[in-house]
Parts: C-alpha cells; structure tokens; sequence
C-alpha cells in the first residue's frame, strides 16, 4: 500500500524527525500534530500544533486531512512521571481512535509502544503478558490493551522500539555518547548483557514497511522494531574507537554498585546521578526480545552499525563541536 496521506503524531520528536523525513521523501501528503515545533525547517509547514488530550482538535485534524495512514508517536516517556502527566499516552490514542472512526474509509494505525512494557530478564508468555517496571511502561502497556479493546474495526499494528540511536538523539550526547568520548563511561567487568540496538534510520525503515505491507501480515501485530540482538560491548566499545580511538572503560561490578548507592542519595536530596540502581540495573541485565519476525516481514534496514556510528559520530561534532571534538 502506498500511502497517499499520512498522518504523523509526534512527529517532531528524535523517531518522528527521521520519520517525517522518510514520508515526506517517499511523496506522501503529510501531516504531522505535535505540541512540539519541528528542528527541521523544512518540516515546520507540514505542523500542527495540537495536545492528543484536545478530542475536538484531533477530531477535526483527522477529519480534515483524511489520512490513509496514522503514525501515532506522540508520547510523554519520562520515566520518572506519573499519574495525568502521562495521559496522553492512553488518553491521545483513544482521541484518535474515535477521530478515526469519523471518516468514511478507516486509515491504517501504527501504535509505537515500547520495549519497556515488557521489562529486562521477563520472558513473556504470550503479548498480552506485560510486566512493566516504569509508569511510563505501564502506560504503554494501558495503550496496547486499549487497541486490543477498543480499536474495533482499525486495521492496527503496535510497534516496538528497541534502543534507538543515531543523529538528532535528545539525550545520548549529554550522557552516554559523553562519557564515552571522555572515557567516564564504565562497563562492568564480569557483565555483558545482550540487547538490541537500533539505528533510527533502519528502524524508520521497518516502520515504513509496516505502513504499506498487506494487512494480512501485519494487522493486530505486535512487533518489535530495531536491530538483533547483540553484546552491548559491541555497541558501547564502537562508539568509545570511534570518539577516543580506544574500547570503554571496564570497572568492577562491586565499585559500580557503591557508585550506583551513591546515585540513589543524590536522587533524594535533588542533585545529579549520572549512575543509580535503575541504570545498574539496565546496563548489566540481558533485554532480548524477538526480532525474528520482524526482519522476515519487514525487513533488517540497509544501514550497518559501523556505518550508522560513523553517521553519528559525524553529527556529534558538527552540532556539538566544543564536547567533540574532531580527532
């Protein structure tokens, strides 16, 4: 299916930068709602400014541009949030389903959930079993049920991203991509949990995919979105060649979790903590999920991660060139 009209939410978000690119590459009439004003100029005449909690707005929106098909990213994903702070990751979904429900021919909806509904070192039973640790996971795990609920007759397919990256990230250059150019990024010795890394540019490109596969293949699917599985060494000691010309620090797991005690007080008292149990946590648990599925239907994404480092890394210095440097 080739999409005439599209409509994106969400879309001036990392994912949702590259996302509309993509769409708007492939000739699509684009819309994108976001309460968000694009980075990209060239993106700013396809935007809307509209909150998913307005149901009169969206419902107009929806009516007036008529898409065939929904990308729906629009998302509060602060983990740290609770309560009506992330209605609109419940709330936003079920405005566009009724929005949905107005026009004469029913677009196709791309739900994009999370990994995190599922939580690290859970293997689920089937992919309605959620086992979430975050309120923000838990709100996403709200959102699947209610397509499996409410969505009646929608043609739906809930995407999952992995560990995205690549250029435009929001929160990699001051943190993980950071310390690895200053060597303060610690591995823990002992530790190297499998997780799967994907590069935004392929992972748009799978969600693409999904828009214009038979619905057949993909309606009332769950599907995961990003890269196999890998050691995340692998990951981590790429970026860390690339910045520094040397793999990331290791550091024993015992000295990480006195750092990571030391992080649960600054918590407390409001200060910075670059490492807390939560990140302990992720950084030494295994978190794979299924991608087999995935690259058979919609395919694994032209990008390899070397190249997708180097493209990264490129970014890093020219956006930011007094914390990288060129080498």
């Amino acid at each position: 299916m080739l999409a005439r009209r599209v409509l994106v939410t969400g879309g001036s978000g990392f994912i949702g930068t590259h996302l509309v690119s993509a769409v708007l590459d492939d000739g699509a009439d684009l819309l994108n709602l976001d309460v968000k004003r694009p980075v990209l100029p060239d993106q700013r005449k396809h935007w809307r400014d509209l909150d998913l909690l307005d149901a009169k707005a969206v419902e107009q929106a929806v009516v007036e541009h008529r898409p065939d098909v929904i990308f729906n990213l629009a998302a509060v994903a602060d983990i740290w949030l609770t309560g009506d702070a992330l209605l609109a990751n419940t709330q936003g979904l079920r405005n566009l389903i009724v929005a949905s429900s107005a026009l004469p021919s029913s677009p196709r909806l791309l739900h994009v959930s999370t990994q995190l509904v599922v939580k690290a070192g859970y293997t689920p039973q089937g992919v309605r079993d959620y086992a979430p640790y975050t309120e923000y996971g838990r709100s996403k795990a709200a959102s699947e049920e209610i397509l499996w609920k409410e969505a009646g007759d929608l043609v739906w397919t809930v995407l999952r991203p992995t560990n995205v990256w690549g250029p435009r990230h929001p929160t990699f250059p001051g943190s993980t991509w950071k310390y690895l150019a200053r060597r303060w990024y610690p591995l823990p010795s002992g530790f190297d949990p499998v997780r799967s890394y994907g590069y935004v540019t392929n992972v748009v490109g799978q969600m693409m995919a999904a828009s214009k596969a038979e619905p057949a293949a993909v309606n009332q699917r769950i599907v995961y979105v990003g890269a196999e599985p890998i050691a995340s060494s692998k990951w981590l000691d790429g970026f860390s060649f690339a910045l520094t010309g040397r793999k990331a620090r290791r550091v024993p797991g015992n000295v990480l979790k006195l750092l990571a005690l030391g992080g649960e007080v600054m918590h407390r008292i409001g200060g910075p903590a670059p490492l807390d149990r939560g990140r302990l946590y992720r950084m030494t648990t295994d978190y794979q999920v299924p991608m087999e599925e995935t690259f058979e239907t919609l395919g694994r994404g032209s990008v390899s991660r070397d190249q997708g480092i180097e493209e990264t890394v490129a970014w890093l210095q020219k956006a930011l060139p007094d914390e990288y440097q060129q080498k």
